[in-house]
C-alpha cells in the first residue's frame, strides 16, 4: 500500500514493534501499512462511526491482515484499554477534537506510551494543551500534501509542564530549532499573506496591530531560522 504524503509522515514517527491504537483510522491505511511494512505486528483501528469502520474492514481483508488489525467501534480511546496498545495515532481532525479526545482519555496518561499527534487547525493550542497537562513534545515533522501544509508531532507524557514562548507555540520549538525547511516555506507563505491583509485600507486598527503583531513575530521566526 502506497500512503499519501501526509499519512507516510504519520506512519514515519511509528517505531518498530510498537502496538499501535489508530484513533479516527477511517479506512486503516496507516495500520495496514504498518502490519505489511512488518514494522509492527499488532495494531487497533478505531472510529466513532460505523461507517468508516465498514470501509477499513473491506481494506483489512483486501490486504489480508484480519488476524493483525482489531476493529473497534470507539468514541476517541474510550473503548482502549491502556493496556492494549503504547502508540497512539490521533490524526485526521481539528485541533478542538484532539484536546477533546486526549481530556477524555486521562488513564492514558502513561509514559509508557507515545502519542502520534496531527492536528489540521489550531496547532499552536493542541500544544499549549500538552505542554500545560504534563506533556513534552519530543520531535516534529511537517509536509505538504496536495497543497496544504501539516504537522506531526510525538509526544509522551512525563508530569512536568513545560514552558513554550508564544513564537514557538504558534510555530513548533522542534521545528524551529532543527530548521525544519517545510516550516521555513510555510512561513514565507504566512508572510507574504499577512502582508497583503495588512495592506486593505478597510482594516480597524485594532485588528490591523493585531496581525502587524503577528508579521513581526513571523519574521523573527524566518530571521532566527536562516
Amino acid at each position: 500500500m502506497k500512503l499519501s504524503k501526509r499519512l507516510q509522515t504519520i506512519a514515519d514517527f511509528v517505531k518498530s514493534g510498537s502496538i499501535v491504537a489508530d484513533i479516527g483510522t477511517d479506512h486503516a491505511h496507516i495500520p495496514i501499512y504498518l502490519i505489511k511494512n512488518e514494522i509492527i505486528k499488532k495494531a487497533y483501528a478505531c472510529d466513532i462511526n460505523r461507517g468508516p469502520l465498514e470501509k477499513a474492514r473491506e481494506n483489512i481483508e483486501f490486504f489480508g491482515v484480519e488476524d493483525s488489525i482489531i476493529l473497534r467501534l470507539s468514541n476517541g480511546l474510550e473503548k482502549l484499554g491502556n493496556d492494549e496498545a503504547d502508540t497512539i495515532i490521533i490524526a485526521g481532525m481539528g485541533g478542538e477534537l484532539i484536546i477533546d479526545i486526549l481530556e477524555r482519555a486521562e488513564m492514558f496518561y502513561d509514559k509508557k506510551n507515545t502519542f502520534i499527534l496531527s492536528p489540521h487547525t489550531k496547532v499552536d493550542e493542541v500544544r499549549s494543551f500538552l505542554l500545560k497537562r504534563g506533556f513534552e513534545i519530543f520531535k516534529e515533522d511537517m509536509c505538504i500534501d496536495e497543497g496544504k501544509f501539516y504537522t506531526v508531532m510525538e509526544v509522551g507524557y512525563t508530569g512536568y509542564e513545560v514552558y513554550y514562548s508564544y513564537s514557538e507555540l504558534l510555530y513548533g520549538k522542534y521545528l524551529i530549532k532543527n530548521k525544519n525547511p517545510i516550516l521555513f516555506e510555510f512561513l514565507k507563505k504566512e508572510k507574504n499573506k499577512y502582508i497583503n491583509i495588512i495592506s486593505n485600507t478597510g482594516l480597524n486598527e485594532k485588528r490591523r496591530a493585531e496581525l502587524v503583531q503577528r508579521l513581526d513575530i513571523i519574521e523573527e521566526v524566518i530571521n532566527e531560522m536562516q
